[in-house]
């Protein structure tokens, strides 16, 4: 668990608000309906309270239709804005510092003796140096230009890739996009059935990601 995990925690509720605004609001029209139908299916009520119960499920109806497309809509805005906020917290903690620079580590990295399980040493003693990684990062692609075997060149672009990964920001993204897949909105306005089966997947399949984000 890392020190972002208050930003998954934070969509993971907005989430959960988004859906029970939805299904409470469908839970309702479906509820309106069925006094509706029991009231029409009774002549000694229908003249009495036929009237009141059709506005009743109308105006559910057209409660629901503005629900379906506002909750998902304010909760995607809502899903951006958190993503803003977790890009500018990670930016400022994987800035490059002056501070952090390790001189004897530098000198070795330039020095031209290192091979390429040498660079996979320094990485993992500097996992927690986002100024270092990025020097290593910006060293490998130097050698990139300068290789020709193909073999070496797999094995620096490993090397590349675990320099510059973003194990944080690869998690979100994978969150956002299970989140605009469980919405049921990705292409298009789901049928309610189907955005509730799939909204109710959301904890399946972003348990193990929240808990370790």
């Amino acid at each position: 668990m890392s020190g972002y995990k208050m930003f998954a925690d934070r969509l993971d509720y907005a989430f959960k608000e988004a859906r029970t605004r939805y299904t409470e609001a469908y839970n309702l029209m479906l509820s309106k309906k069925r006094d509706m139908e029991d009231v029409q299916r009774n002549p000694s009520l229908a003249d009495t309270f036929g009237m009141k119960a059709e506005y009743d499920y109308n105006q559910a109806k057209a409660a629901f239709k503005k629900a379906e497309t506002a909750a998902w809509e304010d909760f995607v805005r809502e899903m951006e804005e958190i993503g803003k906020d977790l890009k500018s917290a990670f930016a400022k903690v994987n800035q490059a510092r002056p501070e952090d620079i390790d001189r004897a580590g530098l000198e070795l990295l330039n020095s031209g003796i290192l091979t390429v399980d040498d660079l996979g040493a320094l990485l993992d003693r500097y996992e927690d140096n986002p100024t270092m990684l990025r020097l290593i990062a910006q060293h490998v692609e130097k050698l990139l230009k300068d290789t020709k075997d193909t073999q070496t060149r797999r094995e620096l672009i490993a090397v590349r890739q675990k320099a510059v990964a973003n194990d944080i920001m690869d998690a979100w993204k994978n969150l956002e996009d299970t989140a605009r897949i469980c919405t049921g909105q990705a292409h298009g306005k789901g049928e309610p059935r189907y955005v509730l089966s799939i909204s109710s997947q959301w904890e399946k399949l972003t348990e193990n990601t929240i808990k370790n984000f």
